[in-house]
């Protein structure tokens, strides 16, 4: 009983435009027209890669009248520099209308050149003979696919077009040929597979080969050799192109499109494991050897710079559509508005080449923040989400509220080490120097007190489950409260100095009847604050001279706040003896670390020493320091803060304890 037929297989797809090798005939130029031949192919077989399938086959171009669609090229295709469709400047000539035609399986054509200046050297080259490389480029619209055991699959294009001729500096090995996907070549097609088994081909793939072998020598020309590619067996290269993918995707200074220029060169001839690890040492150490990281093109046509500063503005307006950011920044900014943090991050990977195959969120995030295949490095796309946080953060600084300003003496320090403190009550005393006398040295006298910098500081992780959940806080209320967290912890420094009267240089505390500014409890009331005020203007100097000490600050807590400010109050007297003379005169200071009922006069720190409150020089407010993270699952931001305080005279304080 004779076997079954067996069942063919049709399959539709997407094909990319694809090159292939072509030649020229030089001593075929006509300078009335300034036009020559060319052969734009013969249909050769030759080694390819899928990148749908991931394995390799065989291409052979049937040139039979019927299967090459010759409409496109004679109806005056362009001849074009490298299929460059980017530019008319590209443009070299073009097919002479009605010369296109198939002769002895071979697909010839004229082309007029053009008399442009633009183009005059490059056609000077064609003519005189330097310039023979041309490659056509074709869409296939049906293969007819064989397989046979032992062997590459093998597919007939049946159903082709050429759509473009190019002259290029080295034509496309038709024998290590690999696909081209680019849309300045028209991007994808429809294309039709219609394949059978090898059982039922086997007989008609020999005659073929036979009729293939009859039909292989070229037509007479003394001008010029045209080498036919036949059919041949290869082997699998040891490196193959999953290999090369894998590989190439574990750094960004590598990528996709290094990884394709591999393939190629792999498939022409083979590489050694030695020579796979040159060529990636080679690559990795040309790009980091640039001054700057290769700049990242996208449909925005941006750079690393401008690319990372549009999603920052983009992540903050996010955050908070009333935040503040350079109109430049917002304007390109709205390329990504109503983007998702994982659409962001999708189209980052898009922008830079970062090949994602499997679509999966977690390494869609990882890849965008720079977490591939074990090497951790720090992306444009991981820096423009730190220093969006890193923005948010220090805005929140800067805004937070502090009542303290108005009290201390702002500064820096150079270093970490301990600091003198040498107040202004303790400064030598101006002697008179009388006429032909010279002057005499007086000794800076210092407290006996010092103090230093302390860093503190949090980390903010922004990890790939942030992305993938688009959380929000991320960059909204997290950072916000980084920021108003560091201006609590400067507010803490300095009223903890006040509230916990610590013990000065002197060995007393820094309000204390030794230091004559601590008073008897009582309410705030004209005779209680007359009596501050008092012991204030009759402080001395370390060498006993009068010096000026004015209260400028009352200073309550939430407990004395309505008592103060009735007390502040300008009203109408009807008597002399009820007026109140510190109406208006003092500044009112509600501090709500003060719980107790104490309060405070303060003086004026231009005048006379207070509390110096101190950052790392150059380093002033909260630092932002960022990091791939290797025991969190994503990119580390730090905020940093250097600081320190200290009390640096205790003659322009008073304190009351209430009652």
């Amino acid at each position: 009983m004779p076997d079954p037929a067996p069942a063919l297989e049709t399959r539709a797809v997407n094909a990319p435009t694809m090159l292939r090798a072509a030649d020229v005939r030089p001593a075929s130029y006509l300078k009335e027209d300034n036009s020559i031949e060319v052969v734009w192919s013969i249909g050769a077989a030759g080694l390819r890669f899928d990148w749908l399938d991931g394995g390799y086959y065989t291409e052979e171009l049937s040139m039979d009248a019927g299967a090459v669609r010759l409409g496109r090229l004679n109806a005056g295709a362009c001849l074009l520099d490298s299929h460059s469709t980017y530019s008319l400047s590209s443009v070299l000539g073009s097919v002479v209308p009605g010369s296109v035609r198939i002769e002895n399986g071979e697909g010839l054509c004229r082309v007029r050149l053009a008399r442009t200046p633009d183009v005059a050297d490059t056609v000077a080259k064609i003519i005189d003979g330097h310039i023979r490389s041309l490659s056509v480029s074709y869409n296939v619209f049906e293969f007819q696919r064989t397989e046979r055991e032992g062997e590459y699959p093998h597919m007939l294009a049946t159903d082709w077009e050429p759509v473009e001729l190019s002259f290029v500096t080295v034509p496309f090995d038709a024998a290590a040929q690999v696909r081209q996907r680019s849309a300045a070549q028209g991007g994808d097609h429809p294309c039709t597979i219609r394949g059978a088994t090898a059982s039922t081909t086997e007989e008609t793939n020999m005659a073929d080969e036979a009729t293939q072998a009859a039909d292989t020598t070229p037509a007479n020309d003394p001008t010029t050799t045209v080498i036919e590619h036949a059919p041949q067996q290869r082997s699998a290269p040891a490196i193959t192109a999953t290999n090369i993918f894998e590989r190439c995707g574990r750094s960004t200074d590598l990528g996709d499109t290094f990884a394709r220029e591999l393939i190629v060169r792999n498939e022409a001839t083979p590489l050694t494991a030695i020579d796979f690890e040159r060529a990636i040492s080679d690559r990795l150490i040309e790009a980091r050897a640039l001054p700057t990281i290769d700049a990242r093109a996208g449909r925005s046509g941006t750079e690393n710079d401008g690319y990372r500063r549009a999603i920052e503005a983009a992540v903050i307006l996010r955050a908070d559509p009333n935040a503040t950011v350079p109109e430049a920044d917002a304007t390109a900014a709205r390329e990504f508005r109503g983007m998702s943090m994982m659409e962001m991050a999708r189209d980052y990977c898009q922008r830079t080449g970062i090949g994602v195959f499997s679509g999966n969120k977690l390494e869609i995030a990882g890849a965008a923040l720079g977490l591939r295949y074990g090497a951790h490095t720090t992306s444009d796309f991981a820096n423009a989400l730190s220093n969006a946080a890193g923005k948010r953060v220090r805005a929140a600084y800067d805004i937070a509220p502090q009542t303290f300003g108005p009290i201390v003496t702002r500064g820096t320090l150079p270093d970490f080490k301990d600091t003198n403190i040498i107040g202004l009550g303790d400064a030598p005393s101006l002697l008179l120097v009388r006429e032909n006398a010279e002057f005499t040295y007086g000794a800076m006298s210092d407290t006996g007190m010092s103090y230093r910098l302390q860093t503190y500081g949090r980390i903010i992780a922004i990890t790939r489950q942030a992305l993938i959940n688009d959380d929000k806080r991320l960059f909204s209320r997290v950072p916000t409260q980084f920021g108003f967290k560091a201006r609590d912890l400067e507010s803490d420094l300095v009223w903890g100095i006040i509230i916990s009267n610590p013990t000065m240089g002197d060995g007393f505390a820094l309000f204390s009847t030794q230091h004559g500014n601590l008073g008897t409890g009582a309410a705030i009331t004209v005779a209680s604050v007359t009596a501050g005020r008092t012991a204030m203007a009759q402080q001395k100097s370390a060498e006993g001279g009068f010096i000026t000490v004015r209260p400028v600050f009352l200073v309550v807590g939430p407990a004395k706040q309505t008592e103060a400010e009735q007390f502040l109050t300008t009203v109408t007297a009807a008597q002399t003896s009820n007026v109140n003379p510190f109406a208006g005169k003092l500044q009112l200071i509600v501090e709500p670390r003060i719980t107790d009922n104490s309060w405070y006069l303060i003086a004026d720190p231009s005048a006379i020493d207070t509390i110096e409150l101190s950052h790392l020089e150059g380093q002033e407010g909260v630092f932002i320091e960022t990091q791939a993270g290797f025991d969190v699952d994503g990119i580390k931001t730090k905020a940093r803060l250097d600081v320190g305080a200290a009390t640096i005279d205790f003659r322009g304080f008073y304190r009351n304890p209430g009652n």
